[in-house]
């Protein structure tokens, strides 16, 4: 078991910039005039580097490990920058705890201690770039906490441009007397309507988010109501589902019920709604929906 932390962080006294070794005294520390333990380590960059103690390793020691790992930020900014290329709004604080334990040999076992980016292949990244560090002369035990704050103009701007997007399709919700929270929607004729049912004020996020994306699924479900109505049958009905929202993902969706005529309506409407691609955004849960077919006008020669 690992001593918790301590309270007051240890820093490093270091500019990670090009040329940092030539920087750096003899004893791997960039001279600064602090004493043992009274440094920081930081970064210029959207990468911004601390460490932090742990007990029974001293400032000496977490500074000879400081200036291994500063010698990896340009790794460490690749794995940033190489996440980016496909999820631009990537951005938070990465904390792991790196152990030079007495008694083995290699590089530190690294472990998180915490992570608000979100972003499994960026922790196994940079796991992997500190698990690569130099270790030959220096002392063990050594434990530290290394922490990476993450950010990123792209991101600022991506998410100014999610602000106006949510803007611009505002969906309205109300809440009932028991809490639960509703939104309704559908196809401007009222052909195709739509209302989704969360439990409780906290489900709001997921209301809003399977609303959107049941607006995507439109153009799906107007083919499984035409589909339905096929030679002269009746399209009226209710399609009952429930939705599971995954926050940064599509959502899954199951038909519970059916009441629309015709034995594929059923199927039709599973495919519709396993189309979403869109991915969710602004908060996770389960929620109920009701999806209401007007009745359809004969469509003479209509084919599934």
């Amino acid at each position: 078991m690992i001593p918790s932390m301590r309270t007051s962080m240890l820093s490093l006294a270091l500019v990670l910039l090009p040329g940092l070794a030539s920087a750096q005294s003899p004893g791997g520390v960039a001279s600064s005039g602090m004493g043992q333990g009274e440094a920081r380590i930081s970064a210029r960059s959207d990468v911004r580097l601390s460490m932090e103690s742990m007990p029974g390793t001293s400032g000496a020691r977490v500074s000879a490990l400081g200036a291994r790992v500063g010698a990896r930020m340009t790794q460490i900014r690749t794995c940033y920058t190489d996440i980016l290329a496909d999820t631009p709004t990537v951005t938070g604080t990465l904390r792991l705890r790196v152990l030079l334990e007495e008694g083995r040999t290699g590089g530190p076992t690294t472990e998180v201690d915490r992570d608000t980016t979100n972003n499994a292949a960026l922790v196994r990244c940079i796991s992997g770039v500190l698990g690569g560090v130099d270790v030959n002369g220096l002392q063990r035990p050594t434990r530290a906490v290394v922490q990476l704050e993450m950010a990123n103009t792209a991101a600022a701007g991506a998410e100014r441009a999610a602000v106006r997007a949510q803007e611009a399709a505002q969906v309205h919700v109300e809440v009932d007397g028991d809490g639960n929270v509703t939104s309704s929607g559908g196809t401007p004729d009222g052909h195709v309507r739509f209302r989704v049912v969360g439990q409780g004020r906290e489900s709001a996020g997921a209301v809003v988010a399977a609303h959107r994306a049941l607006l995507t699924a439109l153009p799906g479900l107007l083919d499984c109501r035409r589909r339905a109505g096929r030679r002269g049958a009746s399209s009226a009905g209710e399609v009952r589902a429930t939705m599971v929202i995954h926050d940064g993902r599509a959502p899954t969706s199951r038909v519970t019920r059916c009441d629309v005529a015709g034995t594929r309506t059923h199927a039709c409407m599973t495919r519709a709604l396993a189309a979403i691609e869109q991915r969710s955004s602004g908060g996770s849960g389960t929620v109920a929906v009701t999806i209401t077919f007007a009745e359809a006008e004969v469509v003479e020669g209509a084919r599934d």
